[in-house]
């Protein structure tokens, strides 16, 4: 089940059997998907702000919840963390993609002199590691304990302390330009890097602000790509809303065979999904302009998307390790079972005798794994905030207004601005075919090739579908700490309480499990206060919930032995 990955020497990592080789696993880390966040070797270069250790460093990265990785030849020769990559791309092509990122005042004289990029990929979210006594196993597809907001702010700090500050900008533009260093270059460098920074701390972090801190393990992703495409691509401010919803990294497993994806069941077609989730770690685009002035241009590269996609395909939930996190009891297994069977299967499906989940057909006889998302939001009581901004928030259409589908809301003044994130990813997709020589009937058969050969109605989901969180199968649930969509539940214990009795705040961002509670330790880290907007951890209480019918017909809570039973049943799940 569990074995040593023989190539990290700092601490032995135990790699789950998950459907993936070695060879699957280093790609899914690091193939580039279109990613241009920084110039590359500004970040191999680049010290942290207050010291001049560089940014890059190990134990800095460890800090913001990314796990470091050393060095392999192909894929990252330069010992990048897990979910960063090196992205070539042309010079030329990239900056008229990015004008609307850079802004109308940007000179493009101070335009970084490179083609090569440090970009993100889905693994940089989408991979965990669990630390216990020792054991450090690794969960693919796993819920990222990275703080990506931490890292953006942290990497804004450091571009701006190296500017100020004459002896870092001197080691920096010597590790840069070596070895063609002079101080004329160093200048110019120094230009370069005080507007590109600037960039970013507009574009990265003040667009995106809200009221509270995103913590290790949360992003609101949702809201930095409808800003990026609503407000920066459009060209249009007054598009701008706090991306103040964030939710846990969602975890990867069985996610292309259910019939919808994200927390509010807002996704279908997977190339869209995934040309999505590309924009929220900085690939870029052209909204503006005319066909014949690149509009819906990207840097977006849908092979690799597509090639990402058949990786997770294959990728399974993971067992739970009992050699490393303890033997599971047979006994509280037989009653958990029993107990989710009388409250919790009616919402998070099992497999049946045959190993199959539920399924549900579109039009065409494909079958997905169903899931649930007829619970009001009224009923199950879980913060409120990712549905609430994702439909409440309108925008105005700009040069989008003719691409918005259904055409009869062309002729409304604003409208949500889900829908121009729709109405962008499908013209961009069907410019990158077109841009591959591709038309008519055959451009037709590469999108459904790309969206798996989806058809309606599991392809663009209606509003309605979208105004609750759904419930999906909770296989391999052990690996996915902390729970509800906003992670404001550390451990599956703490989710079994009623809502009153469960933590108020409590401690983020250590990766030290708890195989008793099925959690993380809550005693280390930064505080996570569930009385905040966005942060509540209400919800998901109550009958069917957190209590079970007695004999005549009324509820009760669990017991602490029930508790302890579901538990170890969860542990089971695959």
């Amino acid at each position: 089940m569990a074995r040593p990955n023989n190539n990290v020497t700092a601490a032995e990592v135990l790699f789950l059997d998950q459907g993936w080789t070695d060879e699957d696993r280093q790609t899914f880390y690091y193939l580039s998907q279109g990613s241009e966040l920084l110039p590359y070797h500004w970040f191999l270069a680049l010290e942290q702000s207050d010291s001049d250790e560089l940014f890059r460093a190990d134990q800095h990265m460890k800090k913001l919840g990314y796990i470091p990785q050393q060095s392999d030849k192909n894929l990252n020769p330069d010992g990048l963390p897990i979910g960063f990559v090196k992205n070539e791309d042309p010079v030329k092509v990239s900056y008229n993609i990015k004008k609307e990122f850079l802004g109308r005042t940007y000179d493009k004289e101070e335009y970084p002199a490179t083609n090569i990029w440090l970009g993100m990929t889905c693994s940089s979210c989408h991979t965990s590691e669990i630390n216990y006594k020792g054991s450090l196993i690794r969960i693919d597809g796993g819920s990222s304990n990275a703080d990506h907001e931490g890292f953006l702010t942290q990497l804004v700090k450091s571009l701006q302390a190296t500017t100020s500050n004459p002896d870092k900008m001197s080691r920096f533009a010597h590790r840069v330009l070596d070895p063609n260093w002079n101080q004329g270059e160093q200048e110019a460098l120094k230009d370069r890097v005080m507007a590109y920074t600037e960039v970013l701390d507009k574009q990265l972090l003040k667009l995106n602000k809200g009221n509270v801190p995103y913590g290790h393990g949360r992003l609101d992703a949702f809201g930095a790509i409808l800003n990026r495409i609503c407000a920066t691509a459009l060209d249009m401010p007054e598009n701008q809303r706090p991306a103040d919803a964030p939710v846990s990294y969602p975890f990867l497993w069985t996610s292309p065979q259910l019939d919808w994806v994200q927390y509010n069941s807002s996704a279908g077609n997977p190339i869209n999904r995934n040309v999505g989730e590309v924009m929220g770690i900085y690939s870029h685009l052209k909204l503006t302009g005319t066909a014949a002035t690149g509009q819906f241009t990207s840097t977006v590269n849908l092979q690799n998307l597509d090639r990402l996609e058949a990786y997770i395909e294959k990728l399974k939930a993971p067992a739970w390790p009992a050699e490393q996190l303890g033997k599971i009891d047979p006994a509280k297994v037989a009653l958990g079972k029993q107990l989710y069977a009388q409250n919790c299967v009616k919402c998070h499906h099992i497999r049946d005798t045959a190993g199959n989940f539920p399924m549900i057909k579109d039009v065409a006889g494909k079958q997905f794994v169903a899931t649930v998302s007829d619970t009001p939001l009224n009923e199950i009581r879980t913060d409120p905030q990712m549905v609430q901004n994702f439909l409440g928030h309108k925008a105005k259409p700009g040069i989008l207004r003719e691409f918005l589908e259904p055409k009869e809301i062309q002729a409304q003044e604003e409208v949500p601005r889900a829908l121009l994130l729709r109405a962008a990813v499908k013209e961009i997709i069907k410019h990158k075919l077109t841009e591959a020589g591709l038309q008519g009937k055959e451009l037709d058969e590469a999108v459904l090739r790309l969206n798996r050969s989806r058809t309606d109605p599991f392809v663009n989901p209606p509003v309605s579908l979208m105004s609750t969180y759904k419930a999906r199968p909770l296989n391999g649930i052990w690996a996915t700490a902390p729970f509800l969509h906003n992670g404001s539940v550390p451990n599956l214990y703490q989710l079994l309480l009623p809502e009153d009795q469960r933590m108020k705040t409590f401690l983020v961002g250590s990766n030290e499990f708890d195989p008793r509670q099925v959690g993380f330790r809550t005693d280390k880290g930064v505080k996570f206060d569930t009385a905040l907007k966005g942060n509540l951890n209400t919800g998901h209480s109550g009958p069917g919930f957190t209590q079970t019918r007695k004999e005549d017909g009324t509820y009760r809570d669990y017991t602490d032995q029930e508790r302890w039973a579901l538990i170890e049943y969860m542990k089971t799940l695959l």
